[in-house]
């Protein structure tokens, strides 16, 4: 699972960089510009996780953001969250 999740990382990461991006003065600019954004959403505890990934999901498609993956990610065994990735196009 965890060479998943690095592969996971590796490409999102090749991704950002191999994409056509104007260089932006600020962060909010940047922000902008982004066609995949990866976010992490905190399981620790388990209670109420799928409420934390709905509000999640909804906030990020209020600001125009679309479903890629979700890859859950755990360590020793315990699900520690999940990272979900969204898209521009």
């Amino acid at each position: 699972m965890r060479i998943r999740i690095a592969a996971t990382c590796m490409a999102l990461a090749f991704l950002a960089l191999s994409s056509a991006s104007v260089q932006a003065a600020d962060k909010t600019d940047a922000d902008a510009s982004a066609k995949v954004k990866t976010v992490f959403v905190d399981g620790k505890g388990q209670s109420g996780f799928a409420d934390k990934v709905n509000k999640k999901h909804a906030e990020m498609t209020a600001q125009g953001w679309r479903f890629a993956d979700l890859e859950v990610y755990t360590e020793d065994g315990d699900m520690q969250g999940a990272f979900v990735t969204y898209q521009r196009d």
